[in-house]
């Protein structure tokens, strides 16, 4: 109990102790926010505070610069408009140079610089002077250049000299960076806190920031920029002129806070004040400090209160604890009570209470048990002799189930065989009505398709009949052909015996020709001999010649003629023979065709016959049919009568088989609950002894 209390003591130690942790992490946390949020916002209005004042300072600087100017752009040498005149007066008048400048110089249209040192340079390419000669300003200066008098890195500042409104050159006061590196190094917040002055190049004019060169702090700035971590705040600034803040990362990875603004009359130069995370939340890191150490101080304090008025608290349950122990492991008097030394009135004492209720409550029911201890002895005994008896009839209840249910499996056995059998039938019946159906179907298909057969038959007799005259009157046109092919072959022969003649009559003719043609030459010789006599018969001779001549072609001409119509002929006698040949075959062909004609004229006309006997058997066929289809339906309602009736008796066994396996699952389940009971009964029995004991155990 020692043990359970304690571990008690420290449960709740430790839930009170977390609570306190969680609560004060949360306080500190949010204490810490507010402080850090707090300082964060003072350190960086005091950072726009001091950036503007040193802005303006530097703004009035330069102003004090160019005012500075003023002494030579008002002298009067200025009026004469003589550059000579101006550059002598200028280096002769050295004195009245301000300790601020490091050299003046004039600086004429055309770009020739002479300064009050006596140096003398060139410079039409130069910033400043393409703002005042090319650009017509009053006033400009540039950033940071390497002067090409001494060779330092300097500032010009420029004031234009005008006459009558005329700009007739400009005086530039030359400053050196160190001037400037003079004000910004004294500039400091802090360890970590400095300031930087840069140029609208993005080059360091100066910082004051020992730790790091000039150089180094020019690529980190363009670094940030360059990175998108500054550019939108520092376009911002360069385009409104207002002040502007943005946290950043220096180039060693720490966090600082950036305020930066441009000078004004600078060409958009840029005062930065920069300080780190860490000392932004110096103060803030101290109160984390401090609260830490506060916390753990105000915890342990806690723990030890609390661990107290737990323990002084809890320390009347000991009480409770000795007295329940003195119940459990005394001889169980029921009499005794808990009593407190002091009267709590809180929820122990309310716990004491009702224990102390408990227990009198406790008391009176084993007192009634007791009581009741002979009765339940008494039942007990009753309650086992009755299930014995029970138990010996459920059993004679299951054997008689048993031989009912063999009888009942017996009967549904031969009912089933019987349904088995009356099924068959059916599915007998069934498949004899499909098959008087489909002969049905047969049958009537056929008949149509016979009578069909029978037109189709007389169709084709009617066909053949034509057919058959038809080829009559073919037979005699191809034979009335070939006597005509006769003719034709004997005309043909006398065309070719005439053709012969003709070709005699042109040779005889082309005979004469020759021989014309030689006595036409003879008469020209002899015309000659004859001299002038004989020009008339020469003149006669020659158109004879021509003549002899003509008809000599001519008659070549017929000849060939004549020999292509013969060679025709020829060839036309071949085809009439063989034009008559195939006459005498179609001739034959068709007596064989009409021959065969005739033949199917003969079997259309038995088969007309046969299909005529076909049908007249198909419908008394199908009258047959018909009966017995009509039979088979009768058969197939009285069987289904039979099934129906076989169906309510297997049902009804099935029901009866079905009822009996139950009934006998009911009498073995009794029989076991017979059995359970008699066990448990036994059980009751000994557990009424045993409890009678244990009661026994109790003072009351």
């Amino acid at each position: 109990m020692a043990q359970k209390r304690s571990r008690l003591v420290t449960k709740l130690l430790v839930v009170v102790l977390a609570i306190i942790v969680v609560m004060t992490l949360v306080q500190s946390f949010v204490i810490i926010q507010s402080v850090r949020k707090t300082t964060g916002t003072s350190y960086e209005e005091e950072c726009k505070a001091l950036t503007n004042v040193y802005v303006d300072l530097l703004s009035s600087k330069i102003q004090e610069y160019k005012n500075l100017l003023q002494v030579y752009t008002n002298a009067d040498i200025v009026k004469t408009g003589d550059p000579k005149a101006i550059v002598d007066w200028l280096q002769s008048h050295a004195e009245i140079r301000s300790n601020e400048f490091d050299y003046v110089a004039f600086v004429d249209l055309e770009g020739n610089f002479d300064s009050d040192i006596m140096t003398h340079t060139t410079v039409p390419d130069r910033s400043y002077y393409i703002d005042i000669i090319k650009n017509g300003m009053d006033e400009t200066m540039d950033n940071p250049v390497a002067s090409k008098v001494s060779g330092k890195f300097v500032v010009h500042i420029c004031k234009a000299a005008k006459v009558n409104g005329r700009t007739i050159g400009f005086f530039t006061g030359i400053v050196t960076l160190e001037k400037l590196e003079n004000i910004i190094k004294g500039i400091k917040i802090g360890k970590s806190g400095y300031a930087t002055l840069m140029s609208g190049e993005h080059s360091v004019i100066a910082t004051s920031d020992d730790s790091t060169a000039k150089q180094e702090t020019t690529d980190a700035v363009n670094e940030s920029i360059a990175g998108g971590t500054m550019v939108e705040a520092v376009m911002k600034a360069v385009a409104t002129g207002e002040i502007g803040g943005v946290w950043d990362r220096t180039s060693e990875g720490k966090r600082c806070y950036l305020t930066f603004k441009t000078i004004a009359g600078t060409p958009s130069w840029l005062f930065m004040f920069s300080i780190e995370e860490d000392q932004v939340y110096a103060a803030s890191n101290t109160v984390v400090k401090l609260m830490v150490i506060v916390a753990s101080v105000y915890i342990i304090v806690m723990l030890f209160v609390i661990g107290f008025l737990v323990t002084a608290s809890l320390k009347p349950l000991e009480i409770v604890r000795n007295t329940i122990g003195g119940i459990a492991h005394g001889d169980a008097d029921l009499t005794q009570r808990i009593v407190l030394r002091h009267a709590n009135k809180n929820e122990i004492g309310d716990v004491v209470d009702g224990f102390n209720q408990f227990s009198d409550k406790l008391q009176q029911i084993i007192k009634s048990l007791k009581d009741s201890k002979i009765e339940l002895v008494n039942a007990g005994r009753a309650l086992n002799e009755s299930t014995e008896e029970t138990e010996s009839s459920i059993t004679q209840i299951i054997s008689t189930i048993e031989t009912m249910a063999g009888n009942i499996g017996n009967q549904s056995q031969s009912v089933s065989q019987t349904a088995g059998a009356v099924n068959e039938i059916a599915s007998n019946i069934e498949s004899l009505n499909h098959m008087i159906a489909a002969q049905a179907t047969s049958v009537t298909q056929a008949s149509a398709a016979v009578e069909e057969m029978i037109g189709n038959i007389n169709s084709v007799d009617a066909s053949v009949s034509k057919m058959a005259g038809a080829f009559e009157d073919l037979e005699k046109k191809a034979i009335t052909g070939v006597q005509k092919q006769d003719d034709v072959n004997q005309l043909i022969k006398t065309v070719e015996a005439e053709s012969q003649t003709l070709q005699e009559a042109n040779a005889v003719i082309s005979s004469i020709a020759e021989q014309t043609n030689l006595l036409a030459m003879n008469a020209a010789i002899e015309a000659a001999h004859a001299g002038e006599a004989g020009k008339g018969f020469s003149v006669v001779a020659d158109e004879i010649r021509k003549l002899s001549e003509t008809s000599s072609q001519q008659s070549k001409t017929i000849g060939e003629q004549l020999q292509k119509i013969s060679s025709t002929i020829q060839g036309i006698v071949q085809a009439s023979l063989q034009a008559g040949k195939a006459f005498e075959d179609v001739s034959f062909g068709i007596n064989g065709t009409n021959s065969l004609v005739q033949e199917i004229k003969n079997a259309m006309i038995e088969q007309g016959e046969g299909s005529k006997q076909i049908s007249l058997a198909l419908n008394n066929m199908n009258d047959s049919t018909s009966e017995v289809r009509t039979a088979s339906m009768e058969m197939s309602e009285g069987n289904k009568a039979i099934l129906q009736e076989i169906k309510l008796l297997q049902d009804t066994t099935i029901n009866m088989k079905q009822g009996m396996e139950e009934m006998g699952v009911g009498a073995k389940k009794i029989n076991e609950t017979g059995a359970s009971l008699s066990v448990l009964s036994e059980k009751v029995e000994s557990s009424i002894l045993k409890i009678g004991q244990q009661i026994d155990q109790f003072k009351v």
